[in-house]
């Protein structure tokens, strides 16, 4: 062993060390986050839309419900005396900016005598004599029931709004106060949600599931390392290069600004899985060189030398499959396919650095041992070989019934979403949405905005009947509950005007009539409800209520309905635009498909391009895509069989798995390349790549699964299918390789030997 051997490896150990500090110290100052509003489609018109559009009014998120349960009917004094106690607390919070409970709800008279507006209470705590009436009054107005009244009728729910955007830290402070305010009454039954509530929670759970995924993949991957190389140094070496890539690069994310959100939760564990790729490969030639008689120095520069270029390029083309993902138009995932793609890299840079010093400086005799005994999988692998040479053509006609139902179930697959579909219905927050969603009117907000074509068509009757028409469609028929629009805000302010008689709970026919309505909605409280409706300096109205959460294609085709409704009833209404966040979110599944082909298409072509440049060979394209795309068809075709929709977490999975998946495909042709080069015949080369690089195929391949399997244990949907198809994706890539790769480089070089 030469001390400049000795020298490198000790310097390479002092800057890996230095940078590992340091990343450790930048590591301490990040963050959890998450706001789902970083999933709007960016420079999007619908983004850009909404965001002025809610500058005119208020934002549609940042509220709070509290629904209290009570053992009877809610029309008791003990109950609602606790109601009405609690929405006093609640209305104290900071940042709580509207608090207003079924025991603080107004309604409104003019006084003949002086004229103005008085308020008295439409329900009193301590009134059980008019208990009765109130509950007639309240069940007969649509404004109430879903709002404040539950439609069991054992039920209240206290409707807040708090500041807009308050940062997380506000957040929790929030929900934390909302919640021991609500505790300490001790109601039968309370549910909490809201914005602020459901980011503290997945927040909590995102920092949950990172320390269970990384110590899953741990073990995982301690247990495949050792069978693969039954020696302490097997386990110790590539996972401390994997342990170290991570740290490098959650460091690098915080020196971009960077904090982790709900995307870059699951990257340590990719990385964990992915990083140990090019250290298997590098130890199995390294044992492979131990095994022909070489000594240590000697095996450690042929190990590395010989696969340098097939790891460069394994690195590079799983780089570039987590890069493509920069194109996509919802920043969380761009973040992520970006800062992904810089690990892997850094991975496969500590793989050429920290690995040959640590086998330099350290003594892995077991390892060595292990090396020198009997491989239990060359006769497994040269059994197999045998069989694949012989079926040959049952292989190529299962692939192709394969394909075939693979393609049919692809036709098959379903591109939805909800807005809590990344929650497992057993998870608190999901049951308190299906909780309001079957008492109240929902939590997923309908916003829909109207431009006025002049300043005074608000004051047009044809066009407040218009509206009012609109409001009656959106209320019976699309399925809006707890809605403020201005024709209902005109009805309801007529009804005042006319000592609340229900016969007035309608549009007037006059323009004086409309007119001093005009004035009473410009009056105290009303003022308020009337401004966030119509903003006469920009001429917008705003229906805004609140749907269930049933899924986009279900409300693709309300809003067909709703866009033709308008353009048959509402014709001075033809300026409009259905908007708001939920709305957003949905635009941007609308073109999943389209995004994932191309970001999978440019993916495919670059590597492809890349290895027939490196290789100077057109035939090595077709060699590096085909048995790599057959995986990807496959699983296509079981989530269109078994139903699983194609949403923002699933549609990266293509990118990942392929990326990942052609690393094999790239060692086991170099491979072939190098025994092609040495003088080997093609089955020969063939037959020696199968039975050497097949070894680390199978063994990186397990590592890669069992570690994307541990995803799915998580509570977030998304996040528990990706691990679950990546895994199954590349399995199926290890299989396919095995069975497809050898029968293709054969068919492809030997024509190249014949033409010779």
């Amino acid at each position: 062993m030469k001390m400049s051997d000795v020298r490198i490896s000790w310097l390479s150990i002092a800057f890996i060390a230095l940078g590992t500090m340091t990343s450790i110290y930048l590591i301490s100052q990040l963050k959890f986050d998450y706001d789902f509003e970083d999933f709007f489609p960016k420079n999007d018109p619908e983004t850009e839309y909404f965001l002025e559009f809610r500058k005119s009014f208020e934002t549609d998120n940042d509220f709070f419900i509290v629904a209290l349960e009570n053992e009877g009917s809610i029309f008791d004094s003990t109950f609602l005396s606790h109601v009405d106690s609690l929405t006093k607390k609640l209305q104290a919070i900071p940042n709580v900016e509207e608090c207003v409970g079924p025991t603080s709800l107004m309604t409104y008279a003019v006084d003949p005598l002086f004229g103005g507006v008085f308020e008295t209470p439409l329900l009193s705590a301590n009134s059980s004599q008019s208990f009765k009436q109130d509950s007639v009054t309240i069940w007969n107005s649509p404004s109430y029931v879903g709002v404040f009244f539950g439609t069991n009728g054992k039920s209240v729910a206290i409707n807040m709004k708090h500041t807009q955007m308050l940062s997380k830290e506000k957040c929790d402070e929030l929900s934390k106060n909302i919640q021991d305010d609500v505790n300490k009454f001790q109601f039968k039954k309370s549910h909490v949600i809201g914005r602020a509530l459901g980011q503290t929670l997945y927040v909590e759970l995102m920092i949950k599931e990172l320390a269970l995924f990384i110590s899953i993949s741990l073990v995982l991957t301690t247990i495949f390392l050792f069978i693969a190389f039954r020696s302490g140094w097997g386990i110790i070496i590539p996972t401390t290069v994997v342990l170290l890539s991570i740290i490098w690069t959650l460091g690098f994310l915080k020196i971009m600004g960077k904090d982790l959100d709900l995307m870059l939760t699951v990257l340590p564990t990719i990385l964990f899985v992915v990083g140990m790729s090019d250290s298997v490969h590098v130890l199995t030639k390294y044992m492979q060189e131990l095994r022909k008689g070489k000594e240590k120095i000697e095996a450690i520069r042929y190990a590395f030398k010989s696969i340098r270029l097939a790891t460069f390029l394994t690195a590079l083309t799983t780089a570039i499959g987590f890069f493509t993902l920069v194109f996509s138009n919802i920043q969380p995932i761009s973040d992520f396919g970006i800062y992904t793609a810089v690990g892997v890299l850094l991975a496969y840079g500590l793989t050429y650095t920290l690995l040959p010093a640590i086998l330099i400086l350290g003594k892995p005799k077991r390892m060595n041992d292990f090396a020198m005994s009997d491989d239990f999988w060359t006769s497994k692998l040269h059994n197999s070989f045998i069989w694949i040479l012989r079926n040959r053509k049952k292989i190529w006609i299962g692939g192709v019934v394969l394909l075939a139902l693979s393609a049919w179930g692809v036709s098959t697959i379903v591109v939805d979403n909800k807005m809590l579909e990344d929650l497992k219905d057993d998870h608190v927050l999901k049951q308190e949405f299906s909780f309001m969603e079957k008492e109240f009117a929902g939590c997923r907000p309908f916003e829909l905005g109207i431009v006025m074509p002049n300043d005074s068509a608000i004051q047009s009757v044809k066009v407040l009947k218009q509206l009012d028409t609109l409001e009656s469609y959106l209320r019976n028929e699309y399925g809006v509950g707890a809605m403020l629009g201005y024709a209902q805000l005109v009805k309801e302010a007529n009804k005042t005007l006319n000592f609340g008689m229900e016969e007035y709970y309608v549009i007037p026919d006059s323009l004086k009539e409309i007119r001093a309505i005009e004035e009473l909605l410009q009056q105290g409280p009303i003022a308020r409800a009337t401004g966030m409706a119509y903003n006469d300096s920009t001429r917008t109205l705003r229906i805004s209520g609140k749907v269930g959460d049933i899924g986009r294609l279900h409300f693709d085709s309300c809003n067909q309905k709703l866009l033709v409704f308008m353009d048959q009833n509402c014709p001075d209404l033809s300026n409009r635009k259905i908007t708001g966040t939920a709305h957003l979110i949905d635009v941007n599944n609308r073109s999943l498909i389209e995004n994932t082909v191309w970001d999978l298409l440019i993916s495919v072509l670059v590597i492809g391009i890349i290895m027939g440049i490196v290789y100077k060979s057109w035939r090595m394209i077709p060699l590096t895509i085909l048995p790599n795309l057959f995986p990807l068809l496959i699983v296509a075709g079981i989530m269109g069989f078994t139903g699983i929709p194609l949403k923002v977490s699933t549609s990266i999975i293509f990118n990942i798995a392929f990326g990942i998946a052609v690393d094999d495909t790239i060692h086991f042709l170099a491979r072939v390349r190098s025994l092609l080069g040495e003088g080997l015949s093609v089955h020969y080369a063939v037959k020696r790549t199968f039975l050497t690089t097949g070894k680390a195929m199978i063994v990186t391949t397990l590592i890669l699964s069992g570690g994307f399997l541990t995803l799915i244990f998580s509570d977030f949907l998304g996040t528990h299918y990706i691990g679950l198809l990546v895994s199954l994706t590349l399995f199926i890539a290890l299989f396919a390789e095995l069975l497809f790769s050898p029968l293709i480089v054969m068919f492809f070089f030997k024509k190249k030997v014949k033409r010779g």
